[in-house]
């Protein structure tokens, strides 16, 4: 009888859903930063994935988070091509008492052909203009660049330059993070 109960139990349990999503850490030596990216939804189309990032910065005394969303898929018949649009939610704070919160558009683009066995590039551009600028910040300009190789289906391995920029009132044009640094991509 009891086996019977813990069968109907376990029948009657929903099924468990797992994420599959992307993570990475890349880092200098005075600059850290993590990322985490999940899908939302994904079909032949394109995906539509969240993402969430923590940046700490020494050198330029910034602590940044982000979180937004992003839209992207393969563009026509280019192999190894993925390109997108998204948000981001900026919030922190930079050179000790400057605060931030800023909603910025964007553009992003990956290349990995297959043709390269597994290197590849991609690049973002982020803007927020005064009016989506908060707090002590006017306007916010993200870009970076990065440079990739798939040691593994599921890791990779990469260098990447990153240039966050914005205008304070009171400090004019500011650069909140400005480095280039090492480290690694996975799916999980």
């Amino acid at each position: 009888m009891k086996r019977a109960l813990l069968l109907v139990l376990l029948c009657g349990l929903p099924a468990t859903v797992a994420l599959a999503g992307t993570g990475d850490i890349t880092l200098n030596d005075s600059s850290a930063q993590g990322q985490i990216r999940l899908p939302l939804s994904e079909d032949a189309y394109g995906s539509v994935n969240l993402g969430a990032r923590v940046l700490y910065n020494e050198d330029e005394d910034t602590k940044l988070v982000s979180a937004g969303l992003d839209f992207s898929g393969a563009p026509g018949n280019v192999p190894g091509l993925e390109a997108g649009v998204g948000a981001q939610v900026y919030g922190g704070e930079a050179d000790d008492d400057q605060d931030l919160l800023a909603l910025a558009l964007g553009i992003q683009a990956k290349m990995a052909p297959p043709a390269l066995g597994g290197f590849g590039l991609s690049g973002k551009l982020y803007y927020a203009p005064e009016v989506f600028s908060t707090l002590d910040a006017e306007r916010l300009v993200e870009t970076g660049v990065r440079a990739f190789y798939a040691m593994t289906p599921k890791v990779r391995v990469l260098v990447e330059y990153q240039n966050i920029r914005t205008r304070f009132e009171d400090r004019g044009n500011w650069s909140i993070d400005d480095d280039v640094r090492i480290g690694f991509e996975a799916d999980f």
